[in-house]
């Protein structure tokens, strides 16, 4: 592999950001940084607005990658049917050295919730008293905080989890929400996902947190794919999953047998359009719907196990 990189920029309209950015990542197989254009609000504490102005799409391929599909890549940027036109896409080759830093300017101190704070472990942050300090480094696992689901799934565990409950992620990905919950004070949180390489990063995670004897981590999901020994349990105080809205749909009868009397589940990854539907299909399997929370086009869901 090469350890030299060419960055790939696109600016679009706020409302094809998104589906611009998927192209993005077909290409590249790399994460990709959307940048809207922002003002701080006055008098809000990290307050800021997103403007109506064109979102900058940016990510990182190797060179003889972005070299063979640039066609390709702008063929399909022109054949998207987009709210407006994207400007040329722009290619810039970057030394060695820039790389090694340049990703770490997309990523900042994030305050979530009451209490959370989400911190790349290159600043420096000193915690106000009450704080609960996550530190969380991207990488190839989904869920550094940066995504609208993540922070919907982590405000609402701040919000419902009661400490000393058992807690269960499913499609832990970095291990973000298992860590929250495990910061927040619950006495045993298990994680999984479908990805084995997601493991290991929930695991890293897990450990420069210091929650490593609290989390225990294993490939597979809920049903037959339960990678411990037994059946899935059936006293989770709080499950979360933050995965799609057709893996939400086809797990919901496991996530209501796996809850306690009176846990809830935080369910999120899906848009916002699709709300309607997940809040019938969580009725339908016996839970009731006591929570919905929007940002930008995603949504979460809280429902509640009756006792």
């Amino acid at each position: 592999m090469t350890d030299r990189w060419t960055e790939i920029t696109v600016r679009a309209a706020p409302a094809d950001a998104e589906l611009v950015a998927s192209i993005l990542t077909d290409l590249t197989q790399q994460a990709v940084a959307i940048e809207p254009q922002i003002k701080r609000v006055e008098d809000v504490d990290f307050g800021y607005q997103e403007l109506d102005a064109p979102v900058t799409i940016r990510a990182y391929a190797e060179p003889a990658v972005a070299l063979e599909r640039r066609s390709l890549f702008e063929a399909t940027l022109a054949g998207l049917h987009l709210s407006k036109p994207v400007e040329p896409p722009s290619y810039r080759e970057l030394d060695p050295t820039d790389w090694s830093e340049e990703w770490k300017r997309f990523y900042d101190i994030q305050h979530v919730g009451e209490r959370l704070v989400i911190r790349p472990s290159w600043l420096e942050y000193a915690a106000d008293v009450g704080e609960v300090v996550l530190d969380l480094d991207p990488g190839a696992a989904f869920g550094t905080g940066q995504h609208e689901t993540t922070r919907l799934c982590l405000g609402a565990i701040e919000r419902h989890l009661q400490p000393g409950v058992e807690v269960l992620d499913v499609g832990c990905g970095s291990g973000i929400l298992a860590i929250a919950a495990a910061k927040l004070g619950a006495r045993h949180v298990r994680a999984v996902d479908i990805d084995p390489d997601t493991i290991r990063v929930t695991e890293e995670n897990a450990a420069a947190n210091g929650v490593a004897a609290e989390i225990e981590a294993a490939a597979g999901s809920l049903g037959d794919a339960w990678p411990w020994a037994g059946s899935p349990p059936r006293d989770v105080g709080l499950l979360v999953a933050n995965i799609s809205s057709g893996t939400v749909l086809l797990l919901l009868p496991e996530m209501q047998d796996a809850l306690a009397s009176d846990g809830h589940a935080v369910l999120s990854g899906f848009l916002a359009r699709d709300t309607a539907e997940i809040a019938t299909a969580v009725a339908q399997a016996g839970l009731s719907v006591t929570e919905t929370n929007t940002e930008g086009d995603w949504a979460c869901l809280v429902a509640r196990r009756p006792t």
